[in-house]
């Protein structure tokens, strides 16, 4: 199709008179505060679906702090490390410990990469099983693993949960929520990594009091609980995406599944449906008219511009300093004086939880947008004062305060804007045929991105290698600005908006800002 003629379909298509299911949709949104959570109340069938969908992240927040934190262990140093006898103790060698992260994020990548695949050709429930699958195998490794040979393959596996999880799970969860509630579920995905990690960190604080291999084997075998707990919610509550049947032929069924998560007195079902007949079937006539979709079609025409916007957040997730003020916050207190290793996880996953609830109850009120934004704003001021602080009083206890100080300041502005609304923005703005590959190559180039940077960061900051310190939050300065500037002029406002009508605007060509 050329350019003028997608112009004119999508003139056509902005004149033509909304769905009946549209126009309920936008008339029945909630404004206030009060209306909103009533809503939510009155929706607790799809709010149970959802949480069931997004009960994959806890897992993987779960594993990433055990073993981020497992590693200074002394009996998993023992049991994986060698003995340095000029220093008459066991150490675990760094570069082991770069190619187990090498190989987590490889594999993050390439499941991303298959899940776009799966998710369109088994459907979501079947990915979301994969998802467990890989996390019970990883952690089964992880408890049997003689030597950190093996336990390579662990962290293959749970890379591997990691990208099907991040390529799943707001795919699944903006299909089954209703746009009146859609911000709601698909900003709490942040959240619930946050939580497997606090619960990690406690579990962690127990079986450190054990004075053998079990100290970290105990840690590990608690990961099948959270597995068990995920699919006792799924199981019973969440029925495959009514978008994925429709787009298989399978009408009846998707109706029977819209039934099971709507309230059957407040929501038309058959308009539901009808809306997304009408939406993948005009998806469906812009594109190659076929009912298969390909990675290619996410490069093409306005799928371009909607694949562009999926992972501009995943890189400001990144670039906007989390690799310093995030994976730092613990070294910065240790400086200032705080030695408690549990106190300082404490006090990390508090402030960014509350960030996360914050943005929870703000993003059907301010918009995506607006969130996005003054949160950034916020970030680029704290990455200034610790660049700042970089210079002057460095080794000093009052910088090394300050230095954790605008580190939570920072976290607590990433995890109520970009931290949540990121997540958000790549659930809602691809198309629906598109939305599991899109989805996929978002969670490709966050994983990428942090990749890249886990490798980097400990050599600009470690003073035996660049030595910069804090000075390091200067890099991210610059490319923040730049991503922050960029968003500025093309991220759109989705809030309130259905599937259908976001479609009419990206093929208008709309400007972000007049969305």
């Amino acid at each position: 199709m050329s350019l003028s003629s997608e112009k004119g379909a999508g003139k056509h298509a902005l004149e033509l008179v909304e769905t009946g299911a549209q126009a309920q949709s936008a008339a029945a949104t909630p404004t206030s505060f009060g209306a909103q959570f009533k809503y939510l109340w009155r929706s607790k069938r799809t709010v149970l679906a959802a949480l069931g969908c997004s009960t994959t992240p806890v897992l993987i927040g779960y594993d990433l702090t055990l073993i981020g934190s497992i590693i200074a262990n002394k009996e998993f140093v023992k049991d994986f490390g060698v003995f340095d006898n000029s220093l008459g103790q066991w150490t675990l060698p760094a570069n082991r410990q770069l190619i187990w992260t090498i190989v987590q994020f490889v594999a993050a990548i390439l499941s991303a990469l298959g899940s776009g695949q799966l998710n369109d050709i088994f459907g979501r429930r079947v990915c979301f099983f994969i998802t467990i699958g890989l996390t019970t195998a990883g952690a089964l490794v992880e408890l049997f693993s003689p030597d950190w040979k093996v336990w390579l393959v662990a962290k293959l596996l749970m890379g591997a949960a990691m990208g099907s999880m991040q390529a799943n799970t707001q795919t699944f969860v903006s299909e089954v929520t209703p746009v009146q509630i859609r911000g709601f579920t698909l900003s709490l995905f942040q959240f619930w990594i946050i939580l497997g990690s606090l619960i990690a960190a406690c579990v962690l604080q127990g079986t450190s009091l054990i004075g053998s291999s079990w100290s970290w084997k105990a840690a590990v075998i608690t990961q099948f609980v959270p597995a068990v707990l995920s699919l006792m919610l799924f199981i019973p509550f969440v029925p495959e995406s009514p978008y994925y049947l429709v787009s298989k032929g399978r009408v009846d069924d998707a109706r029977r599944a819209l039934a099971r998560i709507r309230d059957p007195i407040h929501h038309d079902v058959d308009a539901e449906l009808l809306e997304i007949q009408n939406t993948l079937e005009h998806e469906r006539q812009q594109n190659s008219n076929t009912d298969s979709s390909s990675y290619l079609e996410c490069f093409q025409k306005t799928d371009l511009r909607r694949t562009m916007l999926a992972c501009l957040p995943m890189f400001m997730q990144i670039m906007l300093g989390f690799p310093i003020c995030g994976n730092y916050l613990a070294y910065f207190l240790t400086l200032s004086g705080v030695t408690d290793a549990f106190l300082i996880t404490v006090i990390s996953i508090t402030f960014s939880m509350l960030a996360a609830i914050f943005a929870f109850v703000l993003i059907e009120r301010v918009g995506r947008r607006p969130q996005l934004l003054v949160g950034s704003y916020g970030m680029l001021v704290c990455l200034l004062v610790i660049s700042l602080l970089g210079f002057f009083g460095r080794g000093q206890v009052w910088n090394s305060r300050a230095l954790a100080a605008f580190c939570i300041i920072w976290a607590i502005f990433y995890y109520s804007s970009v931290g949540a609304v990121g997540w958000t923005i790549v659930g809602e703005i691809s198309s629906s045929r598109l939305r599991a590959k899109t989805t996929s190559l978002a969670a490709i180039s966050n994983s990428f991105v942090n990749m890249a940077w886990s490798i980097a960061i400990p050599y600009l900051v470690n003073t035996e290698e660049a030595n910069l310190g804090a000075k390091s939050a200067l890099i991210f300065l610059g490319i923040g600005l730049v991503l922050t500037v960029v968003a500025f002029f093309t991220v759109p406002e989705t809030k309130g908006k259905t599937f259908h009508e976001l479609d009419d605007l990206f093929i208008a060509h709309t400007p972000a800002r007049e969305f």
